[in-house]
C-alpha cells in the first residue's frame, strides 16, 4: 500500500469517526462510497445516513440556529484565515468544529430543541462560504461577524442582537426583527 493511499484511508477513518457523511468523505478522499459505507458500519455499528445534504439556508432556520452557526463559522474563519474563501480547509474545519463543540458544550446553556451543528452541517457551511452561497455580515452594534445564506428566509440583521432583544422583552419573534 502506498503512503498516499494510507493517508487517504487514515483521513477517511477520522472523518467517518466524526460522523461526516459518506458522500462527502468519498469526495474528499477519492475512496469509493461502497468501501466507506462498510467502514462506517464497522466504526459505528449501524448504517450511515443517506439522503440529500442539508443546505446552509436550511441550517439557518431560526435566529438561535443562525447564532450557533455563526459561532462555528467565526471559529472556522479564525482557524483557516482568508484561505477558507478559496477552498474548504479540512484541517481548519476539523479544528474549528472541535472548538465549536467545546464552546457550545461548556459556555452555552442547552436550549430546548437546540442541537449543536454536526460535522456534516459544519462542512456544508464551509463549502458554502467557499462558494459564496453563505457569507459573513458585520454588526456595528455588537461588533461581530455573523453568517448569512443567499437563500435564507431569516432576516439579514444580526442574530445576536435579535436574541438579546428577545430575551430582554420576552416577546420579539424572528419576523419582528427586520430593523437591526
Amino acid at each position: 500500500m502506498k503512503l498516499v493511499t494510507l493517508h487517504q484511508f487514515e483521513t477517511a477513518i477520522e472523518l467517518l469517526r466524526r460522523g461526516l457523511r459518506v458522500s462527502i468523505v468519498s469526495h474528499i478522499t477519492g475512496i469509493h462510497s461502497k468501501i466507506l459505507r462498510s467502514l462506517y458500519r464497522e466504526i459505528h455499528g449501524c448504517r450511515p445516513r443517506s439522503g440529500q445534504l442539508p443546505s446552509t439556508s436550511g441550517i439557518l432556520s431560526s435566529r438561535a440556529a443562525q447564532a450557533t452557526a455563526s459561532v462555528f463559522a467565526a471559529t472556522y474563519l479564525s482557524a483557516g484565515g482568508s484561505g477558507i474563501f478559496r477552498r474548504v480547509d479540512l484541517t481548519a474545519l476539523l479544528s474549528a468544529h472541535g472548538l465549536y463543540l467545546e464552546l457550545t458544550g461548556e459556555l452555552m446553556p442547552p436550549r430546548p430543541g437546540a442541537i449543536p451543528l454536526d460535522i456534516t452541517h459544519a462542512w456544508v457551511i464551509a463549502r458554502d462560504v467557499h462558494t459564496g452561497a453563505a457569507y459573513f455580515a458585520y454588526c456595528g452594534r455588537c461588533r461581530i461577524h455573523y453568517l448569512l445564506a443567499q437563500e435564507s428566509r431569516i432576516p439579514t440583521s444580526c442574530p445576536i442582537c435579535a436574541l438579546k432583544r428577545r430575551r430582554v422583552s420576552g416577546h420579539i419573534t424572528d419576523s419582528d426583527d427586520e430593523s437591526n
